[in-house]
């Protein structure tokens, strides 16, 4: 189930950010084609709940906290993922608020744990960090300390 939920945020996450680079994209040529561009802000809009999140993002958090087996699976996934998208970082931050109240499984709370725990050392490290580090040399403080990995 896990692996099934990795590819569908994914592929959603690069579905939005398509929808989304359309929007911006007839957006500059409005002016001659109005008609592209609401087309293309009204697609974004309405595809945008159930893209965002498995199951939709309307009353996912209610879902997470009340137990829901494949919201709480989901927000885990999603959280470990740490998809890119319009409005995801702010998702993510409500999805570990919540999480924290989720009836988990132990597993399940371990691996919210390695998340929470992750996204602590990436504030500490931002915090640390000094503004002449190059974003390579950040990358690969980050990589040094495990949290991040790079592809293979």
């Amino acid at each position: 189930m896990a692996s099934d939920l990795r590819q569908q945020i994914r592929a959603n996450a690069a579905e939005l950010r398509r929808l989304h680079a359309r929007m911006h994209e007839t957006f500059s040529r409005r002016g001659k084609d109005r008609q592209a561009w609401s087309e293309a802000c009204a697609e974004f809009h309405a595809r945008y709940d159930t893209l965002a999140f498995p199951g939709g993002y309307t009353g996912a958090l209610e879902r997470l906290v009340a137990g829901d087996e494949l919201t709480m699976e989901a927000a885990l996934v999603f959280l470990e993922l740490r998809p890119n998208f319009f409005r995801s970082g702010y998702m993510r931050k409500k999805l570990m608020r919540y999480a924290k109240r989720a009836p988990f499984s132990k597993s399940q709370a371990q691996r919210l744990r390695f998340v929470l725990q992750r996204d602590a050392d990436w504030r500490a490290l931002k915090r640390e960090r000094s503004d002449a580090m190059s974003l390579e040399d950040m990358f690969l403080l980050l990589e040094s300390r495990g949290i991040v990995r790079a592809k293979e």
